[in-house]
């Protein structure tokens, strides 16, 4: 055994193997190459992203009670409307939006949806004050090993982009597992109906809502 383990080391570290080796290791200029595209889809989308603070209500023995919390949103429409998630936005008395450019808005919830975990907003801007609206994709045409890159507003902090490959493009929650892997909000089960993208691009709380990208610069989920 020593021998063959032996062996097959120096098969892999012959001259020609560790050439192999070097043409797979990517060039200086394909790795910047990469780095000015992601850069170039990053600042595309950035004017379409917006860093949400709530205050939100619960009650309990009687008493009502009151959180803040943050999440992150995409804009969809030139007059203001946003997509972001019902357990950043659902349940919001007050919220506020800050921009990529550091205007702040308040915004008003339009509707939500706990069995999808969607809710859309709506900014409070002056009258003729227009916003960027995000492209969207298909998410049909998303492919296992698609680069993609998660954008939104992590820790209620300034925006930022992270990178992952897609690992699952239909995943959702096995039933065999509940309760430890059951997703419910406000009594719905989001798992039964929702298909998840799985990908390996770090998700920090405050991104919820935010942004998932392809490297064309289109919308094709929004992260949980």
């Amino acid at each position: 055994m020593r021998r063959l383990i032996l062996f097959t080391f120096l098969l892999m570290a012959t001259p020609r193997g560790l050439a192999d080796m070097a043409d797979a290791v990517p060039s200086n200029e394909e790795t910047s190459a990469d780095a000015d595209h992601i850069q170039a889809v990053a600042e595309q989308v950035r004017p379409s992203l917006a860093r949400i603070h709530v205050v939100s209500t619960a009650y309990s023995s009687g008493r009502e009670l009151k959180f803040e919390g943050s999440g992150s949103g995409v804009i969809i429409s030139e007059d203001g409307y946003l997509i972001s998630n019902h357990h950043v936005a659902g349940h919001a008395i007050r919220m506020f939006c800050t921009l990529y450019d550091n205007q702040r808005y308040e915004a008003e919830l339009v509707g939500t949806d706990p069995l999808t975990d969607v809710a859309v907003l709506r900014l409070l801007a002056p009258e003729g004050v227009t916003f960027q609206a995000a492209t969207f994709g298909d998410s049909d045409e998303i492919q296992v090993g698609e680069t993609v890159l998660a954008m939104g507003s992590p820790l209620a902090l300034s925006q930022s982009v992270t990178k992952g490959i897609v690992s699952n493009t239909r995943m959702v929650m096995p039933g065999m597992f509940s309760p430890f892997a059951r997703f419910e909000l406000d009594g719905e089960n989001v798992g039964s109906i929702v298909r998840w993208i799985g990908h390996d691009a770090a998700i920090f709380g405050g991104n919820s809502g935010g942004a998932l990208v392809n490297l064309r610069g289109e919308v094709i989920g929004i992260n949980e």
